[in-house]
């Protein structure tokens, strides 16, 4: 059985841990990431994708 304080101590160092694992889940490959103004234009004479979606549609 744990006591009072060891248990407290176990909850803050998982949630620290917890922390570290969000920060590096957030950050991990943003510097591969597209930045405003790094974004290409697409050519205005190639036409848009066509997608027919499948099923019910409000159309």
């Amino acid at each position: 059985m744990l006591s009072v304080n060891d248990e407290i101590t176990m909850v803050e160092v998982l949630a620290i841990l917890a922390g570290i694992a969000i920060t590096w889940a957030i950050y991990y490959g943003s510097d591969r990431a597209e930045l405003p103004g790094e974004s290409t234009e697409p050519d205005p004479a190639v036409p848009d994708e066509t997608f027919r979606p499948e099923g019910r549609t409000l159309e």
